[in-house]
């Protein structure tokens, strides 16, 4: 027979390699933790263009599946943000197949945004200047080309976009300027000046010194550089053994804008294809289904997924220590933003006690006596509310007194659901021996059992948490229906002990694995959904 047993230091590492899937959803924007959900909604327009435009880069051939309508969405977000730049982002999502993303009519649009001058301009920049106006005509000249319209200009204008071009290149200016102007000319089949091929490259003998802000703008100027080089038919001369070793360190964290600009400046110097391994890993890993890219730096956190983040951990055992989680929750409450609304007050008093300890606050002793917050008599209608507000309540460490609870009939799924909400929120504000006599283990049996009844897997794991709380036998076919109810909705990439929302949503959800591994405690360890080195009891 072979050994049940394994060292506390297997048992260790187990642990906290499971417990280390949360840090996946830290948020880069304000520290705290995201919702799950949010990692199956592909990156904005902007930074999808740079995620598609690398893996091009890099040899790949991208193709999406994306809906009509997002593809609609998308495309209305990109131009109320820039009418030339948000174009000119859709380009890659439009080669990959997403049809609706341009269109003839926006060869239309952008001529319509030529000057007499010669230049386009865009209204969003609301900025007139030299820079601004080659922005927007680069921004332009990219979308009608890769429209296939860039013929079409009359010749005459043609004439007029060029000589405007050339009165600029003899002007010493910024080489994201410079860039722009010998890329412009390059897309009018024209050759670049001199004066702009002769521009030095960045030096990289500081690198090593730079502030990370200044590295940025390092890279921008060479990916500039770059651009100029190739734009006159020339190859651009680049310190691969400095900017390699970024590529390595950064292919996983540099956002999509800086991955493609580094990128390409590696590809132009020669780089051989296994320095970009690294990035295609990366690339691969976020891609969602329908063949879009995900971006988790622009995913914002919040308390209320962080707080079930800490629940979650210490139903593994897991320790609630979490310095980075302590430095968002001040940071947001010395920021004028903050809300002072009951509810989210409340959820962050319970935050801060569930990560620092400490005493119960008088703030969250007030609140959960505020009926205006808590209320003090429950329906099917607010059932939701109330027992949520009471997990918060037990977080914060204040006592909540027992509501005055309505009665309905179990005869259908919201019905039951609400009764059995009821219930565990009793439970989880230390009242089970108040459940109202009226929900039973016989009333709530056949719901128990029959998980196809409900539209997503936590409201089934509130039906059977109630039905076990009602000590409602754990017999063969309870336990067949939990394996068929639950069971086949665990994991997502990179979140493996997390649980799917059902009811055809596939995406990983904190809540839900709150009411899975809840169940699985209740339950003494029995359905194993709790992560692998959690102590329990084998019941």
């Amino acid at each position: 027979m072979a050994s049940c047993t394994s060292t506390s230091e297997e048992t260790g590492e187990r642990e906290s390699t499971a417990a280390r899937q949360f840090d996946l959803l830290v948020s880069k924007q304000n520290g705290y933790y995201y919702h799950p959900f949010l990692r199956q909604q592909p990156a904005g327009s902007q930074a999808q263009s740079f995620a598609l435009r690398t893996l091009s880069e890099l040899g790949r051939d991208p193709k999406t599946s994306m809906g009509s309508d997002q593809v609609r969405t998308f495309r209305r977000g990109a131009l109320e943000t820039s009418s030339l730049w948000g174009r000119d982002w859709l380009i890659p999502l439009w080669r990959a197949g997403a049809d609706e993303a341009l269109g003839t009519g926006d060869a239309v649009e952008v001529n319509k945004a030529r000057t007499k001058g010669g230049w386009y301009v865009d209204s969003a920049l609301g900025d007139d200047s030299d820079a601004a106006r080659l922005g927007s005509t680069w921004a332009a000249l990219e979308v009608l080309d890769a429209l296939g319209r860039l013929d079409d200009v009359p010749p005459a204008d043609r004439a007029v976009t060029v000589t405007w071009l050339r009165s600029l290149a003899d002007k010493p200016r910024a080489l994201d300027q410079s860039s722009a102007l010998a890329r412009s000319l390059q897309l009018l089949k024209e050759p670049v000046p001199a004066t702009l091929t002769r521009i030095a490259a960045p030096r990289t003998d500081d690198f090593a010194d730079l502030t990370p802000d200044d590295r940025a703008t390092r890279l921008a100027d060479t990916y500039s550089f770059v651009l100029i080089q190739e734009a006159a038919g020339k190859r651009p001369a680049i310190d691969r053994q400095v900017w390699e070793p970024v590529l390595r360190d950064g292919a996983a964290t540099l956002p999509y804008e800086q991955l493609y600009s580094l990128v390409h400046v590696l590809k132009a110097a020669g780089s051989p294809k296994s320095v970009f391994a690294p990035v295609l890993k990366r690339l691969d890993g976020e891609r969602l289904d329908d063949g879009t890219v995900r971006d988790p730096d622009a995913y914002i956190g919040n308390p209320d997924a962080s707080l079930f983040v800490q629940r979650l951990r210490a139903l593994a055992g897991w320790s609630r220590k979490d310095p980075g989680l302590l430095t968002a929750l001040e940071r947001e409450e010395k920021s004028g933003d903050v809300s002072q609304e009951g509810a989210e007050q409340l959820n962050r008093a319970a935050l801060r006690k569930a990560t620092a300890g400490g005493d119960t606050s008088e703030q969250a002793q007030r609140l959960c006596a505020n009926p205006q917050v808590l209320p003090t008599t429950v329906t099917e209608h607010n059932a939701t509310q109330w027992q949520r507000t009471t997990l918060n309540c037990a977080d914060a460490g204040a006592s909540t007194d027992t509501p005055t609870i309505g009665t309905w009939s179990l005869d259908t799924p919201d019905r039951v659901v609400a009764a059995a909400t009821v219930a565990v929120g009793l439970a989880d504000g230390d009242h089970r021996d108040r459940i109202p006599s009226w929900i039973t283990v016989d009333a709530l049996k056949q719901w128990a059992r029959n998980p196809d009844r409900f539209t997503t897997l936590y409201e089934y794991t509130l039906v059977v948490r109630a039905y076990v709380l009602l000590d409602g036998p754990v017999d063969a076919a309870l336990r067949e229906a939990l394996g068929r109810g639950v069971t086949p909705y665990k994991g997502c990439p990179g979140l493996p002990d997390l649980y799917q929302v059902g009811g055809g949503d596939d995406a990983c959800d904190l809540k839900t694995t709150w009411g899975v591994w809840t169940l699985d405690r209740q339950l003494h360890g029995a359905m194993g959904w709790l992560p692998t080195g959690t102590p329990r009891s084998g019941k």
